[in-house]
């Protein structure tokens, strides 16, 4: 049986959460980490202007392949390393998208597409696929298109503006957190951005560890309250008074009541991910 380690907080008062721009000592995590967004029309609009292929997840909430699938292949490590800085990533809820949906005629659940910027349909699977074979047809859809269009070159004449980004566990160090269960004040000195979120570690090792391996450190779901996000379909960011480790993950909370929710079932909330035997490129 699992044992569920809940971090006693010390914390009496803790500083606001604080928006947080990235400054020149920032360090960029040199591989990718897929974020998968709700909104189909807005991955839509950013996979025009970068040029990226969109990967398409549909799925329900009574769809129980969808579920499995999602823990054994979507949100696994070797996925987000194989897919993660080439393509922009998107699941839709065939109950709350019917249009979007009927538009790329998908009639079983789940339905994974590769889809080119322009609206070309670049690869499909249907029903439940393994990581080995997911990455075969969608990896190999990617890399095709990658290998016909070439990553857009950068004007130098045009300035390039920072993106937007939060600081992410308040400014505390999730390297100490992990290793020693204990809150530690980063240092912005060492500081490292995994998606929209910037991490402060507490010294150069640190740092050196979360950059060889981001994903081990980082909240699950990137710190998204998971029991909201199940439950309501909203994006609630977790608070470090809320936190809990459970199977080798970190999980936030918005408020006493969905980590309530989540003590009393974690598995539901959280389904252990099984390890991968396959190794990423």
């Amino acid at each position: 049986m699992r044992i569920v380690q809940f971090l006693a907080l010390w914390l009496v008062c803790v500083s606001p959460w604080l928006a947080h721009a990235a400054g020149p000592r920032t360090k960029v995590v040199a591989r990718g980490v897929l974020s998968w967004s709700d909104d189909f029309a807005k991955a839509e609009a950013e996979s025009r202007r970068r040029g990226l292929p969109l990967l398409v997840h549909f799925h329900a909430s009574w769809c129980g392949p969808c579920r499995r699938m999602e823990r054994d292949v979507l949100d696994t490590r070797s996925l987000q390393t194989r897919l993660g800085s080439h393509v922009i990533a998107v699941r839709v809820d065939t109950d709350r998208d019917p249009a979007v949906t009927a538009r790329f005629r998908v009639k079983l659940l789940p339905t994974d597409l590769v889809v080119a910027p322009d609206g070309r349909q670049l690869a499909r699977s249907q029903g439940y696929q393994g990581l080995r074979a997911y990455l075969g047809r969608m990896g190999a859809a990617v890399d095709r298109y990658r290998a016909a269009h070439p990553p857009r070159a950068s004007s130098a004449s045009k300035p390039v503006a920072p993106r937007s980004s939060r600081l992410g566990l308040r400014g505390f160090s999730p390297v100490t957190l992990w290793k020693q269960t204990r809150w530690q004040r980063g240092d912005k000195r060492f500081a490292c951005r995994v998606g929209n979120v910037v991490y402060h570690l507490a010294s150069a090792e640190e740092l050196k560890q979360f950059r060889g391996d981001p994903l081990r450190y980082v909240p699950r779901r990137s710190g998204l309250d998971v029991v909201q996000l199940m439950e309501t379909k909203r994006s609630v960011i977790g608070d470090v008074r809320y936190a809990v480790f459970y199977d080798g993950g970190l999980y936030l909370f918005g408020d006493t009541a969905s980590l309530a929710k989540f003590r009393r079932s974690p598995r539901r909330y959280a389904p252990s991910q099984r390890p991968s035997s396959t190794t990423a490129d």
